[in-house]
């Protein structure tokens, strides 16, 4: 069958990355590894059993030299991982990136002991650090090594599983990255890639949107089973790793690094869950919009109007960029270096890993975009996401060391969907049709359903799945399958239904294979955007802006709670959900409104 690659005008975004190395066969990346490694022994020999002796100056020293390791040895895995995303079929790039892992165990085992001395550090020896001037630069990253100290294993024991890393869950979670790139849809005019198919579901024919979802059912079939394997693979390795951790739950390793609490993600999983009646009454509203007697998968997205207008890349890229420059000049600045500077690679191509990301590695590097631009205006809402993480990062490196440059999780998606909405609310500014405004509207509040409610809805599953593993054994696809539709259609109640087909959905959402429990941080990173855009609609000062860029900037040094409060944000507050919520309730409501009128 003929291949549907439609052209979009994104064909010449493409990555120059020979900014890094001209191939992967360049000796320079050989080379690089033999110096981290090099110094990484030389490291082990100064400093392991020596770092609570050591004085704030040595200490700093240390550190120093730690940092200008990283900033160098970097630049290999980064380029692999970039590479391998081009074309995921391509063995030479598949090659570079299990070296590069390789090299990084083998390095990595040498420094084991890094974490674990000063994450061993007594509350008498931090004082004493904090109170030089220089040293005290390296607090907040302290402070995140001490975090983990109750859940260490010996040096033994992480050496041993520093070295065999490269053979453990990051090889299954490549092989899974791989079968899902190479997933093909056989769509009524041609073969197709999975992301060109996803994009068919906001169709404005509901028998196209339909006949696209039964193909992806179809294709997710195949190979399902292997999908399925591996997930259980990752499942059981991550019950191993909790219980030689002793970690409480399943999650908790991630609340860690996310710098915040169990007990905080529960009360926010509680808060969107008991308000899933919003996206009932949603649903209701769109079913008698459409005409229709029920909703199924395929009309999730299905769009009103013209909100489902074909954009090129050059509106796409023009209609972010004003959206960032009526924002702040400065941001609109850094926004545009990406397109200058072929920081994005955007086409969908063959072989080309799905969905879409920003890459960082360290603060001396600039982010790369990836996306599978499709030529829709949803497209247009990821490319102002991604760059949104991709100012995040700019603005982080110009202030941080590379061990509090990047934030946790919990704040890694608010720049992003703040990007998103100045961009959305951009196009919903021009549009003077009540009825298209009504379709576009909806089309936001979809959005915020699926970063927010689906999203939760799929940390439930992830806290399902990862319990039946435990208790269970490991699960067949029927089993997976019957965890993914009972929490996804609970969000929906009766307002939506899912068919059996949906149960395999699952399997090509790849954070719960590549990072356990990420999901949750987009709910979030959402509500905490909406309640810092609300603020920004509500004050709209110069003042505001560079408070909110100031925040941006914190990157990852300091934890989530202190950060926010430079945007006048508590998120310790138990109503901070509720408020956040209230937001899109209101959202909702104007839905409700609009369609009555």
């Amino acid at each position: 069958m003929a291949r549907v690659l439609a052209e979009t005008g994104a064909e010449q975004a493409r990555w120059d990355l020979a900014e890094l190395y001209r191939s992967p066969d360049d000796p320079a990346i050989e080379a690089t590894l033999a110096e981290a490694l090099e110094f990484a022994r030389e490291f082990e020999r100064r400093y392991r059993g020596r770092i609570a002796q050591l004085s704030p100056a040595e200490f700093t020293r240390m550190m120093e030299e730690l940092e200008r390791h990283y900033l160098h040895s970097a630049r290999p895995g980064l380029y692999a991982h970039l590479l391998h995303s081009l074309d995921t079929r391509d063995h030479a790039a598949g090659r570079l990136m299990a070296r590069t892992r390789e090299a990084a165990a083998e390095r990595g085992k040498h420094l084991v002991f890094f974490g674990l001395e000063v994450a061993q550090l007594t509350d008498e020896q931090c004082r004493r650090l904090f109170a030089d001037p220089v040293a005290v630069r390296y607090r907040h990253a302290i402070e995140v090594e001490r975090r983990f100290r109750e859940h260490q294993l010996s040096e033994v024991e992480e050496r041993l599983l520093t070295e065999i890393s490269p053979t453990g869950v990051g090889a299954w979670t490549r092989l899974f990255e791989e079968l899902c790139a190479g997933i093909e849809v056989e769509l009524d005019e041609g073969v197709a890639p999975l992301s060109v198919a996803l994009a068919r579901l906001r169709d404005p024919d509901r028998t196209l949107r339909e006949g696209a979802s039964h193909a992806i059912t179809a294709a997710l079939r195949r190979d399902l089973r292997t999908r399925a394997y591996i997930f259980n693979i990752v499942l059981q390795d991550k019950a191993i790793s909790d219980r030689l951790r002793k970690y409480p739950t399943w999650i908790s390793a991630r609340n860690l690094a996310n710098e915040i609490s169990d007990e905080a993600v529960q009360a926010l999983v509680e808060a969107v869950t008991g308000r899933y009646d919003l996206v009932a009454r949603y649903y209701r509203v769109k079913r008698r919009l459409l005409g229709v007697d029920r909703l199924y998968e395929w009309d999730r997205y299905a769009p009103l109007g013209t909100a489902d207008r074909r954009i090129t890349w050059s509106e796409a890229r023009d209609l972010v960029l004003s959206s960032y420059r009526r924002f702040s000049p400065r941001a609109g600045d850094i926004i545009s270096d990406f397109f200058e500077r072929r920081w994005i690679d955007a086409p969908v191509v063959e072989g080309k890993e799905g969905g879409a990301y920003c890459a960082f590695a360290t603060p001396d590097l600039h982010p790369f975009v990836m996306m599978n631009f499709t030529g829709q205006l949803n497209d247009a809402l990821t490319l102002a996401h991604e760059l949104g993480h991709g100012l995040h990062d700019v603005l982080a490196a110009r202030r941080s060391h590379v061990f509090d440059y990047h934030p946790p999780l919990t704040l890694a998606e608010t720049a992003s969907v703040f990007g998103e909405t100045l961009t959305f609310d951009a196009v919903l500014a021009e549009e003077p049709d009540p009825q298209v405004r009504l379709s576009m509207l909806c089309h936001q509040v979809e959005d915020a359903f699926a970063t927010i409610f689906r999203q939760v809805a799929m940390n439930r599953f992830e806290d399902a799945v990862h319990l039946a593993r435990r208790t269970e054994g490991e699960l067949a696809p029927e089993r997976i399958g019957d965890l993914w539709q009972q929490h996804l259609q609970a969000m929906f109640g009766d307002s939506l239904s899912l068919t059996d087909e949906h149960e395999v959905w699952w399997s090509y959402v790849e954070h719960f294979v590549h990072t356990p429990g990420y999901v949750y941080a987009y709910a979030f990173g959402n509500l905490l955007a909406l309640s810092i855009y609300r603020r920004y609609r509500e004050a709209g000062s110069p003042e505001f802006v560079d408070a909110y860029l100031d925040f941006l900037g914190l990157g990852g040094s300091m934890p989530p709670h202190e950060a926010a409060r430079r945007v006048g944000v508590d998120i310790g507050d138990p109503g901070f959900w509720s408020s956040g919520l209230d937001i899109v309730a209101d959202m909702v409501a104007e839905v409700e409104r609009l369609a009555g009128a």
